[in-house]
């Protein structure tokens, strides 16, 4: 099974996803000359999502391509990743998307990659 992020296949022989636990949210108050505080609970929040590696196809033109279908991506609405593993993350808002230096080696171009996203719950 291949990475696929919105039914782009991502031709990744180095994929790593860091995933942060979920946070709750909370608002703390306090008042003078009362002892004690007050917490208000805001319920679960978004959690961090973090994936790394790198693009490796055949030509010029088509990383590009590649790196431009990502870059669509990073238009406010939600989104789904799925791994090679079988996990499934949906309701990804794509932070910030970077692609590093291309690398030409042999019959194939690559370039390292890191996606940012923020998981709505």
């Amino acid at each position: 099974m291949k990475i696929t992020l919105d039914n782009i296949v991502l031709n990744d022989d180095s994929f790593e996803l860091d995933v942060k636990s979920i946070k709750r949210g909370t608002i703390k108050r306090y008042a003078p000359g009362i002892d004690g505080g007050l917490c208000i609970d805001l319920g679960v929040q978004a959690r961090k999502l973090e994936q790394r590696g790198k693009l490796c196809v055949k030509s010029e033109a088509e990383l590009q391509r590649a790196i431009e279908a990502i870059n669509l991506l990073i238009d406010g609405l939600l989104h789904t990743l799925k791994c090679p593993d079988g996990r499934t993350f949906d309701n990804l808002l794509i932070e910030e998307f970077e692609a590093g230096t291309v690398v030409k080696s042999g019959a194939y171009i690559s370039c390292p990659y890191h996606i940012n996203y923020i998981q709505q719950v």
